[in-house]
């Protein structure tokens, strides 16, 4: 049985939310979860992240078939983001006061004992299981292909004054480079989606103690309320498949 659970909160610093997410069910053996973490102002990256998460969901519940093998799965999940990538590209090309506007994006479905994810930019998606917490994702950031080249550590990464600077971004290019990943769920585990205003301020170990120790509902509760404790500066979105 699959337990889902999703929170947003503007954080301690920020006026406004620019984080979207959407978590749900497809079927008693699978359910998929978006994030996105919106940039472009306080107008373009709210609008930006709303509406790639909106277009994600109307594609992934209108094309889902439980029949699906796993390369139909991968085919929907990059059609879904492209999707939504030509549309928030489009509305910033029609509006001045949204040019530019756009999203990091992440899509994962778990079904049955896989996890299917696509995404671009520097949100992350983390396994949560009983021997530790491990990231699937990689950064598409600034500091990320540094820490790839061997100019910084991934510590001093963590600290990084550029840590903000993604180098791919859903709706800022009339095409996106999707990565996509499929990995094995376990029998008793939580994927975890975040936004950087919680991976910034959470290590694995705390990601872990509060995830393991807490169902769905209330670990997202927890998780949201540390990363504030922590400082709160951006927003935090953090958004759990569990089993």
């Amino acid at each position: 049985m699959l337990r889902i659970a999703g929170k947003t909160d503007v954080g301690k610093k920020r006026t406004a939310n620019e984080d979207g997410f959407f978590v749900a069910k497809l079927s008693e053996d699978a359910a998929y979860a978006v994030v996105c973490d919106g940039m472009g102002g306080e107008k373009g990256g709210h609008i930006a992240s709303a509406c790639a998460v909106e277009q994600i969901r109307k594609t992934m519940e209108e094309s889902f078939r439980a029949d699906f093998n796993e390369n139909s799965m991968k085919n929907l999940m990059i059609s879904a983001v492209s999707a939504a990538n030509a549309q928030v590209f489009s509305m910033a090309g029609k509006n001045d006061s949204l040019k530019g506007m756009g999203t990091t994006v992440i899509l994962a479905v778990v079904r049955g004992s896989i996890i299917h994810i696509a995404y671009a930019g520097d949100s992350r998606v983390y396994l949560v299981e009983e021997k530790g917490t491990r990231q699937l994702t990689r950064d598409h950031s600034m500091v990320q292909m540094m820490v790839d080249r061997g100019e910084i550590s991934a510590e001093e990464a963590q600290y990084h004054p550029e840590k903000h600077y993604i180098t791919r971004a859903l709706g800022v290019g009339e095409m996106l480079d999707i990565d996509y990943l499929e990995e094995e769920m376990p029998d008793r585990g939580a994927v975890l989606l975040c936004s950087d205003g919680l991976s910034n301020y959470l290590d694995q170990e705390d990601l872990h103690r509060l995830v393991w120790d807490n169902d769905a509902i209330p670990a997202v509760d927890r998780l949201i309320e540390q990363a504030n404790a922590m400082g709160g500066a951006d927003n935090i979105t953090a958004v759990l498949i569990a089993r």
